[in-house]
């Protein structure tokens, strides 16, 4: 059977389009401050607000589409109409399709490299993997459409140039492995099973009360795909706080 992360959609595809949806928010957010004394400049903003609107939706609407083929494949693996390996291809022909439908929509801004303050962390990049422009993307504080820092870079390649690339740039940034992989990777190496593919390295735990300023995380999918990202959090979060002010 595939084992139950195989058949999520993929940490790639999950990281890049979560921060690309955020940012899509954020900047959708910033743009509807009217000024009484220049209706002008307000039409053109409340304009633009509307068509951050009608981009949000359409992507909401790529992502349902994502969730509802996706399921139907899975039960039709269920009921034994298709197998493991015949529902993974479809599983993952799906999230390159939508899924980059999606990346195109939301990417304002792609990425290329890591920006100064990424470097500063410790983050650097792979060698020999191919950049994947789609999926890649960065915003920075200085943008008054953006207000924070965060970058998505990423890649593909073969699967063990992937893994090890991981494991190179999350030692030297110090980024520890997650901890159901830890225990996977333990298990593979006392008894020889691999229990998922793959690797997700995270200096931040979802939902926790403490994490970093900077929530950086480097995976990698069983189809070799690596994706670096960070965010500044702490300034994401004041920045949705002050949309929210201007909204209400």
């Amino acid at each position: 059977m595939i084992n139950y992360h195989h058949r999520r959609i993929n940490n790639t595809i999950f990281i890049a389009l979560y921060l690309l949806l955020g940012f899509l928010f954020v900047t959708a957010a910033c743009n509807p401050s009217k000024k009484p004394d220049d209706s002008k400049k307000f039409d053109v903003k409340l304009n633009k607000f509307e068509r951050s609107i009608k981009k949000v939706d359409k992507t909401m609407r790529l992502m349902d589409d994502m969730d509802t083929k996706i399921a139907a494949v899975k039960k039709q693996r269920d009921a034994g109409k298709i197998s493991d390996q015949e529902a993974q291809r479809r599983i993952d022909a799906i999230n390159k399709t939508l899924g980059r439908e999606v990346a195109h929509t939301t990417n304002k801004h792609p990425a290329t490299d890591l920006p100064a303050w990424a470097k500063s962390l410790g983050l650097t990049l792979p060698q020999g993997l191919q950049l994947d422009k789609d999926f890649s993307q960065v915003t920075a504080e200085n943008n008054p459409g953006e207000g924070f820092n965060s970058v998505t870079l990423v890649y593909h390649g073969p699967y063990l140039k992937a893994m090890q690339q991981a494991s190179i740039i999350a030692g030297r940034a110090r980024i520890p492995l997650a901890k159901e992989y830890k225990s996977a990777f333990e298990m593979k190496q006392k008894y020889g099973d691999e229990i998922i593919k793959g690797a997700v390295y995270m200096n931040f735990d979802l939902g926790a009360a403490q994490n970093p300023r900077y929530n950086i995380a480097i995976t990698v999918d069983e189809s070799g795909t690596l994706t670096i990202s960070a965010t500044d959090s702490k300034r994401m979060r004041e920045q949705l706080q002050k949309n929210e002010i201007k909204r209400n």
